[in-house]
């Protein structure tokens, strides 16, 4: 009888322990921070991006240029045809996301055979554009394969990421495909006043239906870019 109890009482702490630890790994706001934690050593980088844009009824030539990003979200593109382009994607930085919005709740998902974390998150400002964003995060880089909103115009948006290592020890984009959908072309409603951040950049307006890719290569990480680049230039 003896070693039955000390059987079910060693049975019990091992399920505890197992709870205590799943429970921790599955929460929002630590998971969130490890995809912080994964990029901190990148202060900032330059890299080639290539761009071919496939939207309803409108044709655009294929986009080269150089991005520019500074932490914690300052983005340059030496071409302005990159404004179509979602920022908040492009250069996509977590801990933006971490400044901006609270973390709700994190569920294990599994997207073409892989285990993920599927994070909620709401915005802590009511007039931030993006009110609220899923997240799909890869425990095994704590990188965000997939990031889905549905922003004040009705439209869906969601951006899927690959990723490659760079300087043996930094995970950054590699690829990039933002999809735009519309249930309705009716009535729209006008974006709310925000100040501008990464997820309110140049781009006011998503396009209805259609795919952008992009692709990044040429990285160069750490280079000190001086601030200047990101001033915007006045119009004579």
């Amino acid at each position: 009888m003896r070693i039955s109890v000390i059987g079910v009482l060693t049975v019990f702490m091992i399920l505890c322990a197992f709870a205590q630890k799943a429970g921790k790994i599955t929460n929002a706001e630590e998971i969130l921070a490890k995809t912080v934690k994964a990029v901190d050593g990148v202060k900032d980088f330059s890299a080639v991006i290539d761009a071919e844009v496939n939207m309803d009824r409108v044709q655009i030539p294929k986009m080269h240029a150089e991005l520019f990003f500074k932490k914690p979200d300052k983005v340059h593109f030496s071409s302005q045809s990159f404004l179509l382009v979602p920022r908040e994607g492009i250069a996509f930085n977590p801990a933006t996301l971490q400044a901006h919005y609270l973390p709700t709740s994190a569920v294990r998902d599994t997207v073409e055979g892989k285990i993920l974390f599927k994070l909620l998150l709401a915005a802590k400002d009511s007039q931030t554009r993006l009110r609220s964003l899923s997240l799909w995060v890869d425990p095994s880089n704590w990188t965000v394969t997939k990031m889905e909103t549905v922003p004040y115009e009705g439209r869906t948006l969601a951006m899927d990421f690959v990723y490659e290592l760079q300087q043996e020890k930094y995970w950054l984009p590699s690829k990039m495909v933002a999809a735009f959908s519309s249930e309705s072309d009716k009535r729209q409603k006008e974006a709310p006043q925000s100040t501008e951040n990464q997820f309110d950049g140049p781009q006011r307006s998503l396009p209805r239906n259609g795919k952008v890719t992009v692709v990044y290569s040429n990285y160069k990480i750490n280079i000190d870019l001086p601030d200047s680049i990101f001033e915007k230039k006045k119009t004579e």
